[in-house]
């Protein structure tokens, strides 16, 4: 698969990139543990592919609603709220509301779920991080890598079963703080760590991430690769897509992403 193209016919709607603590925002997991996702708003730089964890179809309903952008005296949590059940109208497996959130909210957010609030598939609370200061060191440590390719048609994450118990699922709560912590600290170890502890409670938890009938690549060997080589690594979705990799070095075959701050 060739690299995507860097440039974008729209530059008025930014992408959502989740890091840890994804599945947090579905009830069948935060039911068991509170949920923390990270969501990063970025800057449409580059156009990604569809299918790869991105929330490109987020993004369509936003283009179609707010063709000149979101008004900038939207209230973000209706909007959000809004636009989560819309998509949801039809959809097969249900997707979860940190797409919505991270579509709506710039920055860097770390989004809080308690199943008590809203039957757990709202956040109950977010914490934004705008400084241009940690998104400039975000930007200069975090890398994308277009190596695996979208999510086949047919892939479904839960045909290999659902196992979340309270300890994958507090492992992958922590995974969300550590991150979120992590680049308020500005700690590259600690970004990588959290992408690793991330990698590791999804595949205990849907095991279909990461190996389907439909999945061709081998994508569990290219993400040992980068993890043994950088501070960590972790895939941008179910059924893969990209590679993130936490790295203060050039990662090769790799590019950068720009936070939209708003």
């Amino acid at each position: 698969m060739g690299r995507q193209s860097r440039a974008e016919a729209n530059s008025i709607h930014p992408y959502r990139v989740a890091l840890a603590g994804g599945w947090g925002d579905h009830n069948f997991v935060n039911f068991l543990a509170d949920g923390n996702v990270v969501v990063v708003q970025v800057q449409p730089t580059v156009t990604f592919h569809d299918r790869c964890g991105i929330c490109s179809s987020t993004r369509q309903i936003l283009m179609q609603e707010y063709p000149q952008g979101i008004p900038a005296d939207a209230d973000k949590d209706a909007l959000a709220t809004e636009l989560y059940y819309r998509e949801n109208e039809r959809k097969v497996p249900i997707g979860g509301s940190q797409d919505a959130w991270g579509s709506v909210y710039p920055g860097i957010n770390l989004l809080h779920y308690d199943f008590r609030h809203h039957n757990g598939v709202l956040p109950k609370t977010v914490t934004s991080l705008v400084s241009s200061r940690i998104a400039r060191w975000f930007e200069r440590h975090f890398w994308i890598v277009d190596c695996v390719g979208p999510r086949p048609e047919g892939y479904n994450p839960f045909d290999g079963g659902r196992f979340a118990t309270k300890q994958v699922v507090s492992q992958l709560g922590k995974s969300g703080q550590d991150c979120f912590a992590a680049i308020k600290n500005r700690d590259v170890d600690a970004l990588g760590a959290s992408f690793n502890l991330c990698s590791s409670a999804w595949r205990k938890m849907l095991p279909a991430i990461f190996e389907h009938p439909t999945i061709t690549e081998p994508v569990i060997r290219r993400l040992r690769y980068y993890q043994r080589r950088y501070p960590g690594a972790m895939p941008s979705g179910c059924g893969v897509g990209y590679i993130y990799v936490a790295s203060s070095e050039p990662v090769p075959g790799g590019f950068r992403i720009k936070v939209n701050l708003g």
